[in-house]
């Protein structure tokens, strides 16, 4: 204990993790703040005239004009929908183009999630399209809970036609989400991809921070001295390999607490209870309230991330030096991003997503948006969730990486 208190106390006393621990914080911060800057709405006063308030203002503005809250009920669905389309028939628009903003965030704005699953769940079964407003069947909104099963089987047969034990595994996790869906005020999409992008950037730096435990000790020659001493190998890479997860998990964690905290302080905490279907497909998987998704998100989360640090200290343990260490890291982080921004067609850009070291942290396939997609990998007839297999294999790499980064260590010299 007291040599990985020396070690924790070392790694930590030094500027660049000093500064690297004050950006993750920083960063927690501000990624909370900035979902609160795209919150904008148009009113009118007292005199009639418009004008635009945006952030908290708007945010506060839309917490006490928001009378739509509780069960999402058949009865709050048909006003929507017959708001919507009172308004949309008056200015004659089918897209809403035409509606003027004053009038679009005094009538229309504490219906928007709402119109947006009544149309999703009422989309063409074979074509996937969503129908328009002033299409809208009000004597059929009724069956909008009977249609969700039907709009997933859909979706299943356009996303996995050849795969029917993709279609039960589906069905499978969504008869297990709560209905009726719950609606309150709060946290947005937006807020929720900046929690992703918050994990993202915590990652790299956590990376960095970790690229030259073992590589600096190579650069400095100081390993040599290590090596001599009584645990200068085996032990001395396990308490190098501890402090490192200690360190930069127990960043993540506070950091990721902090977010949670502040975005839900701004936008309230009855948003919490807000099912995800709610905020995202109507047809998601998980049964989780955005209270829940964030926790979620940021846990599951941390598996990737220590994964991807096991991975760092395996590069560190075999690197040369410094550069060449984070260069590595860094790369291994943003690979992800490279092979879904490159394309990689059907299953294989599947299974490398889950596969790469840093699986499910880039931006284009991060785990919070598998947990509304509806991918499935294929193993033969078997079918598994990609959430599954991110967070399985997630937590398969983590003793495979330290143990090889241990192991490293210890035969660089042999």
């Amino acid at each position: 204990m007291r040599l990985l208190g020396l070690e924790i106390k070392r790694v930590i006393t030094t500027k660049i993790t000093w500064l690297l621990l004050c950006c993750m914080f920083a960063l927690a911060v501000l990624m909370a703040y900035l979902p609160v800057t795209f919150e904008g709405a148009v009113v009118t006063d007292e005199n009639g005239e418009e004008f635009e308030i945006t952030g908290f203002e708007a945010v506060r503005y839309f917490q006490e004009k928001n009378e739509l809250f509780g069960e999402v009920t058949e009865e709050n669905l048909e006003q929507a929908a017959t708001v919507y389309q009172e308004v949309y028939e008056a200015y004659d628009s089918d897209y809403g183009n035409e509606i003027p903003a004053g009038v679009f965030y005094a009538r229309l704005a504490e219906y928007r999630p709402f119109i947006k699953g009544i149309k999703e769940a009422f989309a063409d079964e074979q074509t996937g399209i969503a129908p328009g407003v002033r299409d809208l069947d009000l004597d059929k909104i009724e069956d909008y809970y009977e249609m969700l099963p039907k709009r997933l089987a859909s979706v299943m047969d356009m996303e996995q036609k050849d795969y029917s034990s993709a279609k039960e595994a589906a069905f499978h996790k969504f008869d297990k989400v709560c209905l009726p869906y719950q609606y309150y005020y709060g946290a947005s999409s937006n807020s929720m991809d900046y929690e992703t992008l918050l994990i993202f950037l915590m990652t790299i730096l956590g990376v960095i921070i970790t690229a030259t435990v073992f590589s600096s000790d190579y650069q400095t020659k100081a390993d040599d001295i290590l090596r001599c001493t009584m645990h200068g190998r085996m032990k001395i890479a396990g308490i190098k390999v501890l402090a490192s997860f200690i360190i930069t998990g127990s960043a993540y964690l506070i950091c990721g607490a902090i977010w949670i905290l502040l975005t839900n302080i701004f936008f309230g905490w009855d948003g919490t209870k807000t099912s995800m279907q709610m905020i995202f497909s109507v047809t998601s998987l998980p049964s989780f309230n955005i209270g829940q998704l964030q926790w979620v998100n940021l846990l599951g989360g941390l598996i990737l991330f220590l994964s991807t640090i096991g991975f760092t200290l395996l590069i560190s343990a075999s690197a040369k030096d410094n550069v060449s260490a984070v260069a590595l890291g860094i790369f291994g982080v943003l690979l992800p991003t490279i092979v879904y921004v490159m394309g990689v067609p059907g299953a294989l850009g599947d299974w490398l997503s889950c596969l790469l070291p840093s699986g499910g942290i880039g931006l284009g396939n991060a785990l919070l948006y598998s947990m509304y997609d509806f991918i499935f990998l294929h193993i033969g007839k078997a079918s598994f969730w990609n959430v599954d297999v991110l967070l399985f294999v997630g937590i398969i790499k983590i003793p495979v990486f330290l143990a090889g980064a241990m192991v490293s260590y210890c035969r660089r010299y042999a």
